[in-house]
């Protein structure tokens, strides 16, 4: 979180500062009065060619800044919902009192664009393919009360010869 506020702050003082610099330069050309000779107006014109160039330079730079402020906003809009869903299955896993036990963990993986479906990326080891699929079973239960755009990833091992801590 520190570093969205740290890069949110660089780029705004960055968008600020670049705001400034041609103003100043602008106004000056613009304020000094020329005189009428061919060789004056060109150099009016080539100031204003030049304030143009650069006030439109600062606009594209704004709008790129924007951009990536709103991408940055919405990537940490886009991971508070995945902690969400992660910690939702997670509460359901420790609830059930065959499962509380084992290292079984879900990992939620939310898009950044919206319409795209939740990963939930299912880990860890269990003694038994029954518990693995009571264990897949639980989640898909619990993600379909989320919503229908989840999508479950299971990566459960099973090793026979795992002791189990709260047999």
């Amino acid at each position: 979180m520190k570093t969205i506020s740290a890069t949110r702050t660089a780029l705004i003082t960055a968008a600020l500062s670049l705001v400034g610099w041609p103003a100043k330069d602008g106004w000056a050309q613009v304020v000094v009065p020329q005189a009428s000779s061919n060789a004056s107006g060109g150099a009016t014109q080539s100031g204003a060619m030049t304030t143009a160039v650069v006030a439109g330079t600062v606009l594209a730079v704004l709008v790129i800044l924007g951009a990536l402020i709103k991408m940055l906003d919405l990537k940490r809009k886009r991971d508070g919902e995945a902690i969400v869903v992660q910690a939702r299955l997670s509460d359901a896993v420790l609830r059930d009192p065959r499962l509380f036990s084992l290292p079984i963990t879900p990992t939620a993986h939310v898009p950044l664009w919206t319409g795209s479906p939740v990963t939930v990326e299912l880990g860890g080891h269990v003694p038994s393919e029954d518990l693995r699929q009571a264990a897949i079973h639980l989640v898909e239960r619990e993600a379909s009360q989320l919503g229908p755009d989840v999508r479950i990833e299971s990566k459960i091992g099973v090793e026979p010869t795992m002791a189990r801590r709260s047999a």
